[in-house]
């Protein structure tokens, strides 16, 4: 009868991200001081991520037809990626002008964080930091990016050897080693809901109510343009190219969204959005095992609305007005920065400096940002990867109505 009665994953993980945070909202010291077993949890996934997108990423395109069937979805996505980056741009505006949180907000009581970083980003910087120098030295450092264009070439280069003996070999090999990650990952699944608890439990031990008084403004503008994102920018693509109604992919993605919202980690959900789009929405591993490892490095649109939104709510805060110039000026850097920039320390949060001082405004509100960026996180990081999965299955689509148009004609 147990097991009859037994609870998805999403709904352990839904129950032990509630739990976590009442537990940390009621017994915050406590709690705060048993963070450490959320980080250890989440960094037994960390352990797995570049194993993992080597794996998965040389065996989505090892399973292409060829060369020319691999450039088509590469281009298609990467389409959609540019497009609904321009989207979110403009909807983190839209966002912020309707609802204008920066004349709402108090931030004077509200502690802030330092952030530094490097603000001189060149072209050329961010191009030779694409290509590593030592394969090794990128899967030890954690360089994510560098760890994916490799991968993308050893599975390019597996497609070109002529040599079908050792090309079998090959593809072989890889392929038993992603069923290898994928039970270590399954492992660690497993715990998910309790490393889930205690991770919510410490970030809202530190907060607490604070965040409902002070940030709020900007957070709850930043929620509706992700909201807005998903139903309207990725609802009509979906809509349109692939006949899925916005609100039954919300709902059928739902163990998607409650994973990253307590994780915030894109890598890290790549093996549950894969899940997601192959048992929810039918979509091939051959497509979903390379459009959502590269969407995890090159699709940012909950990154790029909150950069809107912090740009216009500090500009509001100081009664600065931009106008249509700068509004663009907004999407085009924010588009540049989400597509780019992997190698900046500090991630996001000194993104979002960068294009303040860009801007010529003042950066102390930045802090304030970053010293509750985890709830922000939450958004940006299940925007990203809501994302990818409508990106992928989109793409998907289109290459079924390929598949059978071209199975018309061979009939005909």
């Amino acid at each position: 009868m147990i097991q009859k009665i037994k609870s998805s994953l999403a709904i352990q993980v839904f129950i032990a991200m509630t739990l976590g945070i009442i537990a940390g909202l009621l017994a915050p010291a406590v709690m705060v001081n048993f963070g450490f077993i959320g980080t250890m949890w989440l960094n037994g996934i960390k352990m797995l991520i570049i194993p993992m997108i080597l794996t998965t990423l040389v065996v989505g395109i090892i399973s292409q037809k060829d060369i020319g069937s691999l450039g088509r979805i590469a281009f298609r996505i990467m389409a959609y990626y540019v497009c609904t980056t321009v989207f979110a741009a403009a909807i983190g505006i839209i966002s912020a002008k309707v609802l204008r949180p920066g004349l709402i907000a108090n931030l004077s009581n509200m502690a802030a964080n330092n952030v530094s970083g490097e603000a001189n980003i060149t072209a050329a910087g961010f191009f030779t930091s694409l290509i590593s120098s030592n394969m090794f030295a990128s899967f030890a450092s954690g360089n994510i990016i560098q760890s994916l264009i490799i991968a993308i070439m050893m599975g390019v280069a597996i497609l070109m050897i002529r040599d079908e003996k050792t090309k079998d070999n090959l593809i072989s090999l890889f392929e038993s080693l992603e069923k290898l990650i994928n039970s270590m990952i399954g492992i660690v699944m497993k715990v998910s809901p309790i490393g889930i608890f205690f991770l919510m439990a410490d970030s809202f031990g530190k907060y607490g109510t604070d965040i409902f008084s002070g940030i709020g403004a900007l957070l709850g503008t930043f929620y509706v343009g992700c909201l807005a994102q998903t139903f309207i920018v990725y609802g009509l693509f979906l809509l349109i190219g692939a006949r899925i109604n916005p609100f039954k992919f919300v709902k059928e993605s739902i163990e998607l969204w409650v994973y990253t919202i307590s994780t915030c980690s894109s890598v890290a959900a790549i093996p549950i959005n894969m899940k997601v789009a192959r048992e929810k929405f039918g979509v091939d591993e051959k497509i979903s095992s390379f459009t959502i490892p590269l969407g995890s490095q090159m699709n940012s649109d909950g990154s790029v609305i909150l950069y809107s939104c912090v740009i216009l709510f500090i500009a509001q805060m100081s009664g600065i007005d931009m106008g249509l110039g700068q509004l663009l000026k907004i999407v085009l850097l924010g588009t540049v920065f989400s597509l780019g920039g992997s190698g900046i320390p500090g991630s996001n949060i000194v993104k979002v400096l960068v294009l303040v001082e860009a801007f010529g405004l003042p950066t102390e509100i930045v802090g304030i940002v970053a010293a509750f960026y985890r709830l922000f996180d939450m958004g940006t990081t299940t925007n990203n990867c809501m994302g990818d999965l409508a990106g992928t299955i989109l793409v998907s689509r289109m290459e079924d109505r390929r598949a059978r148009k071209e199975k018309k004609a061979s009939i005909a």
